[in-house]
């Protein structure tokens, strides 16, 4: 017999499929929804984030750098000295208990053969007793002497061995000390012609201090010396390192971009090429003692061709003043720098003034550097 199907089980039936499937689909639409937040909260950390990068390139400061504290010989500290004398004792013990049983046994059994004349007094027993007792004392009296020049050499070896171990342990130590005094004497020779300006020393100094620079991207800048005057070539970022729009976050988590303007952009480019400037020339002025002057270009490629958007030149003195500046234009201002912007504050390329100290100077009396600087 066959069972019908009741309507009202189909239609109760068909309500759970659905229930399920809408359940199903909120849960995963939820499921998206929370996942498209996270995106956008973390675009707009990272416009954030490269925003206050660039922003942070603005924060420069001036400490300069007290070279008169390295001219100060550094002591050389004498490492501790091994004590090599418990090798005496050790192995005199040593060489002593290889002879200590054999000895000790002969005696043992020189004590019996006399007990047991003693014991049993005979003319049979006594004759055994005396060559047994002449035969140990023959063989004691060999071990003992064999002990005793064992312990001569091996006292003497143990000695020479002291000798020779503190003599080597001197001798290192001399050598370090030596190589100490080396090390001070060059190092203090290095700063010595860096406080004379010495282009050598200057080179070595720039080319581990311009590096250290903390810039977000990364960046070319070339430097020539001569007669203590140093010519610096920054190469800028392009243009489209700056981002062009900002972002904003709802309340419900949803992004908002804003465009920004042309004018915008070109502002803050030009503020990012000033503190670039003002970051090497901080930089340059802590950490050369005697400089005379220093040309600064900040340069670009535009195309095959290489153009300078600023151009300034300063003394050490100057650059100190206007170290203090609230921001890096208005230190450039401070320097004196040229540089030009159209309406739409676009830079516009100014020509480099030429350097009149190197005029009739050999190309290859100037002293070239090239560093990079990684962010």
């Amino acid at each position: 017999m066959t069972k019908s199907a009741v309507p009202g089980d189909s239609k109760k039936n068909q309500f759970s499929v659905r229930s399920g499937l809408v359940k199903e689909y909120a849960e995963d639409r939820y499921h998206r929804q929370n996942d498209q937040r996270d995106r956008w909260l973390a675009e707009h950390v990272h416009h954030e984030a490269a925003e206050k990068a660039l922003a942070d390139v603005g924060k420069f400061c001036y400490e300069s750098e007290d070279y008169v504290k390295y001219l100060v010989k550094e002591p050389f500290v004498e490492p501790p000295r091994e004590d090599f004398s418990h090798l005496l004792p050790e192995r005199m013990l040593a060489a002593e208990k290889k002879y200590r049983r054999p000895i000790n046994i002969r005696w043992i059994l020189m004590g019996i053969l006399i007990v047991s004349v003693a014991i049993f007094p005979s003319w049979v027993t006594l004759a055994i007793a005396a060559a047994m007792l002449v035969i140990l004392g023959f063989g004691q009296y060999k071990t003992l002497k064999e002990r005793q020049m064992v312990l001569k050499k091996t006292e003497e070896h143990t000695r020479q061995e002291i000798e020779t171990k503190t003599r080597a342990q001197e001798a290192a130590i001399s050598e370090k000390r030596n190589a100490h005094e080396q090390e001070e004497a060059e190092r203090i020779e290095f700063y010595v012609r860096l406080l004379n300006g010495a282009q050598s020393a200057l080179i070595v100094v720039l080319d581990a201090a311009i590096p250290k620079i903390k810039l977000p991207f990364p960046m070319d800048v070339d430097m020539d010396i001569y007669g203590g005057i140093i010519l610096v070539k920054a190469w800028f970022p392009l243009k489209s390192i700056i981002p062009n729009e900002r972002t904003a976050l709802t309340e419900n988590g949803r992004i908002l971009y804003k465009k920004k303007e042309s004018t915008e952009i070109n502002k803050q480019y030009v503020e990012l090429c000033a503190a670039i400037l003002m970051q090497i020339i901080t930089t340059l002025c802590a950490k050369i003692p005697n400089v005379e002057k220093i040309y600064v270009r900040g340069m670009t490629k535009e195309g095959e061709r290489d153009e300078c958007l600023i151009a300034l030149q300063l003394h050490r003195l100057l650059a100190e003043k206007v170290a203090n500046a609230p921001n890096a234009l208005v230190a450039l201002k401070g320097l004196s720098a040229e540089y030009s912007c159209d309406e739409f504050l676009k830079m516009l390329p100014v020509k480099a003034p030429k350097i009149p100290e190197w005029e009739g100077i050999e190309q290859q009396e100037i002293s070239n550097l090239h560093v990079k600087i990684f962010h």
